[in-house]
């Protein structure tokens, strides 16, 4: 039987993982961490499906194939036919197709592109300018520009000269993370963002799940954008209402 309102409380959320394991991981991980339950009772209800033979995303994207779409919605609809009330997927790549998604699902995606553009347009207000955004990601996340970025020429002939060779070591990052390489992977990206910061961007957005896996305290700074704990603070906004709205009905809309 699925898990249901009907049975008086809130449907769970739905995790479609597995881009990779240690990523999906990681998210959880966020997800019990900022819920700041204290007791078990209070987490955050969800049903991970982590089947983790899905295509290579970029390499898809790249090719002009969407056979990791298919694969990605036949793991959302299992999780909406097993009664979650809503989808998050840990995948920063994956929310290319994004819009196909949401139109073949009846429940909501929590789209970690369009959330974290809207904290980045806070960040935008707040300082009253446009702000100068470095991105990080996937070749695929770059090329199709999933994330704002600020044109290469606002930093300087320097950046724009190695600017080639800092997303190949960003690459390489992400693949060291996805084979658990993670001890070589986090100096790494810290020197990464110190080669970055170099060039004094206002912010730097780690536009693969791989990158926030291991970005460890990096993640708290000012001037790091983090798309996977901003969607762990969207799904837990998401429960909230959504048991503010079931409370509301078992109480008879009063």
């Amino acid at each position: 039987m699925p898990f249901a309102g009907s049975l008086g409380r809130p449907r769970p959320l739905g995790v479609v993982g597995g881009m990779g394991s240690f990523a999906t991981a990681k998210f959880l991980q966020s997800l019990a961490r900022k819920r700041r339950a204290e007791k078990d009772q209070d987490h955050i209800p969800y049903v991970a499906l982590s089947l983790p033979d899905i295509s290579d995303r970029s390499q898809a994207i790249s090719e002009g194939s969407d056979a990791p779409l298919q694969q990605i919605m036949e793991r959302a609809r299992w999780l909406e036919q097993a009664g979650c009330g809503a989808i998050a997927i840990p995948c920063n790549t994956a929310h290319f197709w994004g819009d196909e998604i949401k139109q073949a699902l009846s429940v909501v995606l929590i789209d970690v592109i369009e959330i974290t553009a809207t904290v980045i347009c806070g960040m935008r207000d707040a300082a009253a300018r446009d702000l100068r955004l470095i991105l990080l990601g996937t070749n695929a996340t770059m090329q199709h520009s999933l994330y704002p970025q600020t044109d290469e020429k606002c930093f300087g002939e320097q950046f724009a000269r190695c600017r080639a060779e800092l997303q190949r070591e960003a690459i390489q990052i992400i693949a060291d993370v996805k084979s658990g390489n993670t001890v070589e992977a986090r100096p790494k990206l810290k020197k990464l963002i110190r080669q970055i910061r170099s060039f004094g961007p206002d912010a730097i957005i780690l536009g693969c799940s791989e990158l926030s896996a291991i970005s460890g305290g990096l993640a708290d700074d000012d001037d790091i954008v983090d798309p996977i704990s901003i969607l762990a603070d969207a799904c837990i906004a998401w429960w909230k209402n959504e048991s503010e709205l079931v409370a509301l009905a078992c109480n008879g809309g009063e």
